[in-house]
Formats: structure tokens, sequence, C-alpha cells
């Protein structure tokens, strides 16, 4: 499930790379991300913690996730809420990188559930 919550992280980004620990992600932040050192460590915290929910959910509560997608809405939401723990003049940066992340988020599940249907795919639900 991490793997694929990452790919979708990537893909977001622009590429098909993925990290396999932490020194690959700022490795791959400082390639796609030049400018904003100062949200690396935000950025990493926020995907974690959504994969780390969603695991949670899944071994405690048994609720599978239906897309890898929905890590990344709520790494999104983390993004967002840990902005205003931000500096002030880094807030409107971090809610616009959030937000762009989301946007392009949508997009792509819209175009993988235009694939998924022309395909005829019934959407199973994924376990990772």
């Amino acid at each position: 499930m991490a793997r694929v919550a990452w790919r979708a992280v990537g893909v977001v980004l622009g590429t098909d790379l993925c990290p396999n620990n932490t020194w690959q992600f700022y490795v791959w932040c400082n390639m796609f991300l030049p400018n904003e050192t100062r949200f690396y460590t935000v950025g990493l915290a926020a995907v974690t913690w959504a994969i780390w929910l969603a695991r949670n959910k899944a071994t405690f509560e048994k609720q599978l996730i239906k897309s890898p997608f929905e890590i990344v809405y709520s790494a999104c939401s983390f993004l967002l809420y840990s902005a205003g723990l931000q500096p002030v003049e880094e807030v409107a940066r971090l809610r616009l990188g959030a937000e762009m992340i989301r946007a392009s988020t949508t997009k792509l599940m819209a175009m993988c559930e235009g694939a998924r249907r022309a395909t005829g795919d019934e959407g199973e639900v994924f376990s990772g």
C-alpha cells in the first residue's frame, strides 16, 4: 500500500520514480521541488501519517481503501492543517502546494476512472 501511495504522489509530481527510504525521499524532493526545501519534512510527515492511518483502518477496523488516491487526499488534508502551524510568510505557499496536489490527484483519478470503465474493470477494493 505504501509503495502505491508514494507512486501516486510521484505521478502527481510528474515522475515514475519512487523513494525507498528517507534519504531518497529528500533527494526526490530536491529533484522535483528544488525551491521548497522548508516543506520537505512537512510533506514526508503528511504522507507517512496518511499511510499509517490507512494501514490502521485496514488492520484494526477492517476498512480497506478503494484507491491509493485516498491516501494522497488524506495527506493533502494534513498539509492544509499543518499550513496553519508554519510561519506566516509560508502559509500561502504550503496551502497552494497542497491544493495543486489535490487538483492533480483529482485529474489523475478521472483519467484512471475513464481507463477503468473503458476496460470494463469492476473496481476491486485495494488491499495493498
